[in-house]
């Protein structure tokens, strides 16, 4: 998974001859300077993991001094193959060039020079989604110079490795691949930002994690991890599939046979796996996506996730929160009201019909068929889709995300504009799983109406005030005041054109949910 607050290469006005140095612990950096921005790319922040060093715990980076590392260019992206093509070219482009060699941060600061202590700027750090196998810092929708500017913060990007390089786990054993090598590649990247953002003008001590889809739930790990909470102070969880679970190492022997079979491989024969080319264990990856690796159909969306080691990962999500036995710290937490909805026309390109909609029911939930078909009943005008859109979307996203937000003090919000598309591929005139992300960076911000900068600058603004004070309505004026979500007072934003509060959000479906579980 990969880390980062993103500013797009293709900023106007770069001034190429106006250099920008930085001196860190580990030696001197040299960015350049925008009209707006100062930027510095590829900044190694740990050992490049080849050879001996694939899968294998990350190793921290040593002093490049007295040489000085050219920050003026991204460094190569992690190895990963295409995303699917009804992914659309807006939330996934072409992809760039890969390397193993790809645990690197992008730093970008505002134009302010010589800070004093006291007036360090806060920080984000954004892990984007892509099933914890797709996607790159460079993507245009995470471009960040418009939010970046506006909230007058310090940020950084960072990569991790995905996919089979990251999350390939075998066992426990003391010859095992061990897995969640992408998530101590995430803890790497934050404990280096924690060491050396005040070289940058960031303040060490103001650090604001937060991500999308795969990357909340990366987010929300490091939220309930203790090892963890000395390295920020608050977090933003977005659209989070909480109900998906994290793979045993059991889970995982499906995954690693038929990896071994695409890659002429033993099963057990781990120095087979190492023997071949970052592009031949890509190639793999992308075969046994489309293979069925789990009796729980949730694993096929993401069949390259953390592990449960009970050491980094101690369980679901939705579970660990339970047993927390730490102060948890201030949170943003929120869904999309459709967010299943281009999934659910991926899958089925056709109406369904009301004997597939029960038949999908009883092999979902098996004994519990019942109930969910009596409380979401067969629609009359016959394609049962909507249906399945509202099940999966609530049972998923939205109700396992309300136990995670009754667990800390948090924001409540819900994201339901389904207007002024970027990108309406599978997914006309819904709020659609990812449609919030180009709202909360303020990119593509010529392409929106009035309206969605309206809904962008106010998404920007609640966003970039959490990361100053931990209150999204202070210290810049919002469109509307955004009360706390607390036990018996489940008071939610509706992001809509107006902004809007709710309360107690599909209260009903979710007390279902609750008592069916999510497993």
């Amino acid at each position: 998974m990969m880390l980062f607050f993103i500013l797009i290469l293709f900023v106007p006005n770069v001034f190429a001859d106006e250099p920008a140095l930085v001196h860190t612990q580990y030696g001197d950096i040299l960015g350049y300077q925008t009209n707006m921005s100062r930027v510095f790319y590829g900044i190694p922040f740990a050992q490049p993991p080849v050879g001996a060093l694939r899968w294998q715990s990350t190793v921290p980076i040593t002093k490049w001094a007295p040489k000085i590392i050219n920050a003026t260019r991204p460094a190569p992206v992690c190895p990963q193959p295409p995303c699917p093509p009804s992914t659309g070219s807006i939330k996934c482009p072409t992809l760039p060039v890969t390397s193993e060699d790809c645990l690197y941060l992008n730093i970008f600061t505002p134009l302010t020079s010589n800070l004093s202590l006291a007036a360090l700027l806060p920080v984000m750090i954004f892990i984007h989604g892509g099933d914890f196998q797709y996607l790159s810092p460079s993507d245009p929708i995470y471009e960040s110079e418009r939010l970046h500017i506006c909230s007058k913060s310090s940020t950084n990007i960072r990569r991790a490795f995905l996919g089979v390089l990251g999350y390939l786990a075998t066992g426990n054993g003391p010859n095992d691949l061990k897995g969640n090598y992408g998530i101590l590649d995430q803890r790497m990247a934050i404990v280096w930002v924690k060491e050396n953002i005040n070289a940058f003008g960031g303040d060490p001590n103001q650090i604001t994690l937060f991500g999308q889809s795969s990357g909340a739930q990366s987010t929300a790990l490091h939220y309930v991890t203790s090892e963890m909470q000395p390295f920020f102070q608050r977090a933003i969880i977005q659209s989070s599939p909480m109900t998906v679970p994290f793979r045993t190492y059991l889970g995982n022997v499906a995954l690693t046979v038929l990896l071994a079979e695409q890659l002429h491989c033993s099963p057990n024969n781990l120095t087979c796996f190492r023997s071949r080319s970052a592009d031949e264990i890509i190639t793999a990856q992308a075969q046994v996506n489309q293979k069925i690796t789990s009796l729980n159909p949730l694993s096929f969306f993401e069949p390259w996730l953390p592990v449960i080691d009970n050491d980094i990962v101690h369980g679901s999500l939705v579970n660990t929160i339970q047993n927390v036995s730490f102060p948890l710290k201030p949170l943003i937490i929120g869904t999309v009201t459709d967010e299943c909805y281009d999934m659910v026309h991926v899958a089925w390109n056709k109406s369904v019909t009301i004997s597939e909609y029960a038949a999908l029911a009883i092999g979902l939930f098996g004994e519990q068929a019942l109930k969910v078909l009596e409380h979401y009943p067969p629609l009359s005008s016959g394609d049962q889709r909507p249906n399945i859109v509202r099940i999966a979307t609530e049972w998923i996203f939205t109700c396992s995300t309300r136990l995670f937000a009754r667990k800390s003090a948090s924001y409540s919000y819900v994201f339901g504009y389904p207007y002024n598309k970027v990108n309406t591929l599978n997914c006309p005139d819904h709020a659609c799983h990812g449609d919030e992300v180009a709202y909360v960076f303020q990119s593509f911000w010529q392409r929106f109406t009035d309206i969605g900068r309206y809904i962008s600058q106010g998404m920007g603004t609640y966003w970039t005030n959490f990361a100053k004070s931990q209150n999204p309505n202070d210290p810049s004026s919002v469109p509307l005041v955004w009360p706390k979500y607390t036990d018996g007072n489940e008071t939610y934003l509706f992001i809509e054109n107006p902004f809007q509060l709710g309360n107690s959000y599909v209260k009903d479906d979710c007390d279902l949910w609750d008592q069916i579980g999510y497993k």
